[in-house]
C-alpha cells in the first residue's frame, strides 16, 4: 500500500510504531552487549582473585610438594591440578581467550609473581554428564536441574600458568553457571513495554481527534453528492473547531447560493411564459404568411431555450433521492430500449458495479448520452467496466468525433459546435452537472480507430 493511500492516523501511528521498534531493536542490543560484558568482566575478576591466591601460593611450595598443595584448595567451584600440559591449549571445543591471558599475565607480574606462560580457555558443560572428565575435578558438585525441559549447564573457564624456570603447569579450573540474559533484557525493557503501552493510549487518543475530521470528510463527500446533511456538530481542539465552523458555513453558503440560482433561473423561465405566449398570439394576425412564418420559426427558438433553461435548473435539482443502483441493470435496460427502437446498438458488460445516485437522473444522463452517440456517430457501444475504484461506462460510436480543441467546450451552456436542426446546446451541460452532484466524472475523448468516446465515471457504493 502506498503511503499517500494511508489515512493521516494510519501514517502518525506508523510513524511511531517504526520509531519505537527501531529504539526497542536497539535498546535489545545494547542491553545483550552490556550484560555480556558484565559477565565476561565478572569471570575476568573471578580468574583475577583465582589466579592471585592459587599462583602465589604454589610459588612459594616447593615443585615436589605442589601436587599435594594444589588439592587443599577446598572451594566446590575450584579446582586445581598440577600437570606437565597446558591443559587450556588441549581443551576440546575450548574458546581460546588471548587478550584475557595477556591481562592476567600482567596482573601477576605485578605482584611479583614472574610468568613464563599463560593460557585461557573455556567451554560449557552439562551436569548431568557424571562421566565428564572436566567435572570430575570439582568437588560437591550442585545437583543436576532442569529449566524449561533443558538441562543446566555450567561454564568451566581454564587457566594454565607456567611460571618462569619452571616445567610444571598449574592448570586451574573455574566453575561457573551460565546466567541467562532474557531476566536481564526484560528489566532492561521496562522502558520499552511502557513506550508500547503509551502507543496504545496515544493510538486512542489519536482515534479520538481524528473523529470530527472523518466525520467532515463524510460530510464532504455526502454534500458533494446532493445529499442534505446539516451542519457538523463543533468537537475537538480549538484549531479543529474552527475548521469545522468554516466547514459550516462553507455549506450554508454553498446551498444558498445552489438555491439562489435555482430560483432565479426557475423565475426567469416562469416570467417569460407570459410574454411569449402573447407574442405567439400577436403573430396570428401578422400577414402575409411570408413575413409571419420567419418570425413563427424564431420566437419558437426563443420558446426552446426558455423550455430548456427550465429544464436545466429541474434536471440538475437533486432529482429523485439517493438509492442504490445496479449499473448493469441499467445499461443493459437503456440498451434494450435503443434497440427496440430500431437502432444499431450493443453493450458489453465486463465489471459489475453498484452505485449510489439518484436513478431518475442518472437514468437521463446515460439516455442523452446514447441518443447523442446514435444521432451523430451511427453505431454504438456500450461498455461497463471498472477504473480503480470507480465505475466506468464508455459509449463509443463511430461518427466524426469532435475536434480535440472543441472536447472541453462541448459541456459548456448553448454550445451546439455546428449541430444542425433543434436543440437548445445544453444536453452535455445538463449531463455534466447530474453526474459531478453525484460524485462523479464525465470526459469525451475521440478513438483513435475513429469516432467519438463518451465516459461516465461514478463512485462504486463502499461504506463512507
Amino acid at each position: 500500500m502506498r503511503w499517500n493511500n494511508l489515512t493521516l492516523r494510519a501514517q502518525v501511528m506508523s510513524i511511531v510504531l517504526v520509531s519505537w521498534t527501531i529504539v526497542g531493536f536497539f535498546s535489545v542490543v545494547i542491553d545483550v552487549v552490556e550484560i555480556r560484558k558484565s559477565r565476561a568482566e565478572e569471570i575476568r575478576n573471578r580468574g583475577d582473585a583465582f589466579l592471585a591466591q592459587v599462583v602465589s601460593t604454589l610459588a612459594r611450595v616447593p615443585p615436589d610438594n605442589r601436587d599435594k598443595a594444589a588439592l587443599g584448595f577446598f572451594p566446590s567451584e575450584w579446582s586445581v591440578r598440577i600437570g606437565t600440559r597446558d591443559a587450556a591449549l588441549d581443551l576440546q571445543n575450548g574458546r581460546h581467550k588471548p587478550e584475557l591471558a595477556d591481562w592476567l599475565t600482567s596482573r601477576l607480574e605485578t605482584r611479583g609473581i614472574a610468568v613464563s606462560h599463560l593460557s585461557v580457555a573455556d567451554t560449557f558443560v552439562d551436569i548431568k554428564r557424571a562421566d565428564d572428565d572436566l567435572l570430575r575435578l570439582f568437588k560437591n558438585l550442585p545437583q543436576a536441574t532442569t529449566r524449561d525441559g533443558k538441562p543446566d549447564t555450567y561454564l568451566v573457564s581454564v587457566f594454565s600458568v607456567r611460571l618462569k624456570d619452571d616445567t610444571d603447569w598449574v592448570n586451574c579450573y573455574l566453575l561457573l553457571k551460565p546466567k541467562s540474559i532474557w531476566p536481564s533484557i526484560f528489566v532492561g525493557s521496562i522502558d520499552s513495554l511502557a513506550a508500547l503501552c503509551l502507543l496504545c493510549v496515544l493510538a486512542v487518543l489519536i482515534q479520538k481527534i481524528m473523529r470530527p475530521l472523518t466525520a467532515m470528510a463524510i460530510n464532504a463527500e455526502r454534500i458533494g453528492r446532493g445529499e442534505e446533511v446539516g451542519p457538523l456538530v463543533e468537537t475537538g481542539s480549538i484549531d479543529i473547531r474552527n475548521t469545522i465552523v468554516a466547514f459550516n458555513r462553507m455549506e450554508a453558503r454553498i446551498v444558498l447560493a445552489l438555491e439562489y440560482k435555482t430560483t432565479l433561473l426557475r423565475s426567469l423561465g416562469h416570467d417569460l411564459k407570459g410574454p411569449i405566449a402573447h407574442l405567439h398570439e400577436a403573430l396570428q394576425a401578422v400577414e402575409p404568411p411570408a413575413m409571419r412564418d420567419p418570425l413563427q420559426r424564431r420566437l419558437d427558438t426563443i420558446q426552446d431555450i426558455v423550455h430548456s433553461v427550465t429544464n436545466l435548473t429541474r434536471d440538475t435539482h437533486h432529482d429523485g433521492d439517493l438509492v442504490q443502483i445496479d449499473l448493469a441493470s441499467l445499461v443493459d435496460a437503456l440498451v434494450d430500449e435503443q434497440v427496440e427502437a430500431g437502432r444499431d446498438v450493443t453493450c458489453s458488460i465486463e465489471d459489475q458495479g453498484v452505485v449510489t445516485g439518484r436513478y431518475n437522473a442518472l437514468t437521463r444522463v446515460l439516455r442523452n448520452l446514447l441518443e447523442n452517440a446514435v444521432k451523430y456517430g451511427g453505431r454504438t457501444t456500450v461498455t461497463l467496466a471498472r477504473h480503480q475504484d470507480m465505475a466506468a461506462i464508455h459509449i463509443d460510436d463511430e461518427g466524426p468525433g469532435i475536434p480535440e480543441d472543441q472536447l472541453e467546450e462541448a459541456f459548456e451552456p448553448f454550445q451546439r459546435l455546428g449541430a444542425e436542426g433543434p436543440g437548445s446546446g445544453l444536453g452535455l451541460a445538463i449531463v455534466r452537472a447530474i453526474v459531478t452532484d453525484q460524485g462523479g466524472l464525465v470526459a469525451l475523448k475521440n478513438r483513435p480507430e475513429g469516432g467519438l468516446r463518451a465516459s461516465v465515471f461514478l463512485p462504486l457504493e463502499r461504506p463512507l
